[in-house]
């Protein structure tokens, strides 16, 4: 429940007790509420307090703010909010209030530990990632999350500590996420996030080349599209590649794939137009390819000598859906240069198909406004996106995504999956949390 700091209920006991404006207590009071115009105060406020503001906003020694903590604690038991008061004088308050003393970086880490620990603060989860920079309606529903962890907490549903207490959590967090809300015009808050980021992301402030370049696909990407049907055929190479690490394909002492297998997938996935057969898999940068795309994507990993399923692996493997969505998740990530490559590819693609050549000169101002240059300093040229932009199209040729015509055809198309593919993982891109301006 909310703590009721109003100043006809605190005032008349600070000035009982004879508390001037510079006390430590009105001190306190003062930055909680600010001098009574917010009174009620949450439970995640106030860890917030006492855990960053008062140890880094009070210049004064540490010994002085764990003198106002304790004075805060003593105006909380007159009002009768006891939890609040021992939350004040806690070990964990003055440790916290210690650690900031001692170094920001260990103030830091105590600060995030103890506020995981204390149930309220909203943790990333399936249902939603928070970002790094919040817009007004995310930071907004990340204060209503806080309180509904709070309530959460006072039901019983919550007891931190108790074995299985993160599950219970992350559910009750998902019920809030998922559950529509008047004060966000009936949207969810899960929603109203999704929405406010994919506004900054098609719109950033001062950037009129991409503004310009996605507002023709920007309706088609409102909504996550469902896992195409035609999906299998197209991702048959990556299937095929987990189903020999089904039981641990075993690699040689260098780390490749046995001659033999190499030489039955090629054939297979009609990947080597030579006389000559392969030697090992270093000879085949399709292969390479795809199995550094498994590895990325968390599919399958090397152990003791062989190349083994990890269980999100066995998963894919058996659903085709679950294959496509982690396949999807891999190619929205990243924050690096080629990430924004590929981005900035997949919104031109979905206009039309394109030509590699010109497509690197379309998409070379608009990575410039956004101030991708070299380390060097120099101006970003036509050269250094088109050496990152086959990188960047390898994967998706090899899923069944995009089709690449052959010399002298310099076209670059996308598939019918690829389509379904290109809006989901600009979906992903456009909904993620926000860590930086780009």
């Amino acid at each position: 429940m909310p703590f009721d700091l109003s100043a006809e209920r605190v005032l008349p006991l600070l000035e009982a007790r004879g508390d001037d404006p510079a006390s430590d207590a009105r001190a306190a009071w003062d930055s909680l509420t600010a001098s009574g115009d917010v009174p009620m105060l949450s439970l995640h406020s106030l860890e917030y307090f006492l855990w960053y503001t008062l140890p880094t906003k009070f210049l004064t020694s540490a010994e002085d703010q764990r003198a106002i903590a304790i004075a805060l604690g003593d105006l909380f038991s007159e009002l009768g909010y006891e939890d609040a008061a021992a939350l004040c004088r806690s070990p964990v308050t003055m440790r916290v209030v210690a650690a900031w003393d001692h170094s920001p970086n260990r103030g830091h880490q105590a600060m995030i530990k103890a506020l995981d620990d204390s149930g309220v603060e909203p943790p990333d989860t399936e249902a939603l990632e928070w970002g790094g920079m919040m817009g007004m309606t995310e930071s907004t529903v990340y204060e209503l999350a806080a309180d509904a962890l709070e309530e959460a907490l006072l039901r019983g549903e919550i007891t931190p500590g108790r074995r299985g207490w993160k599950r219970a959590q992350a559910e009750a967090l998902r019920r809030f996420l998922t559950a529509p809300l008047h004060s966000l015009d009936e949207r969810t808050p899960q929603a109203a996030v999704w929405q406010e980021r994919q506004g900054f992301w098609a719109e950033p402030p001062a950037r009129p080349l991409r503004q310009a370049l996605i507002r023709p696909v920007r309706d088609t990407i409102r909504r996550r599209p469902a896992a195409p049907a035609a999906m299998e055929e197209g991702m048959r190479p990556l299937l095929r590649l987990l189903e020999l690490c089904g039981e641990g394909l075993p690699l040689t002492p260098a780390g490749y794939m046995a001659p033999g297998t190499v030489r039955a997938l090629v054939g297979e996935l009609a990947w080597w137009d030579w006389d000559k057969p392969p030697r090992s898999e270093a000879d085949v940068p399709q292969l390479m390819a795809l199995r550094d795309f498994a590895r990325q994507a968390g599919l399958v990993r090397r152990v003791r000598g062989r190349l083994s399923l990890t269980p999100s692996g066995r998963r894919a493997l058996a659903e085709p859906e679950a294959l496509w969505t982690v396949a999807v998740r891999a190619l929205s990530g990243g924050a690096d240069f080629a990430a924004a490559v590929r981005e900035l590819l997949l919104v031109r693609m979905l206009q039309g198909d394109v030509d590699s050549r010109a497509v690197v000169e379309e998409l070379v101002p608009v990575l410039a406004e956004a101030g991708w240059r070299p380390s060097d300093g120099r101006d970003l040229t036509g050269d250094m996106v088109s050496f990152v932009i086959w990188d960047v199209i390898r994967p998706m040729e090899l899923l069944g995504m995009i089709v690449v015509g052959r010399w002298p055809d310099r076209s670059v198309k996308l598939t019918a999956a690829g389509g379904a593919g290109a809006r989901a993982i600009l979906w992903h891109r456009s909904t993620a949390p926000r860590h930086g301006l780009r």
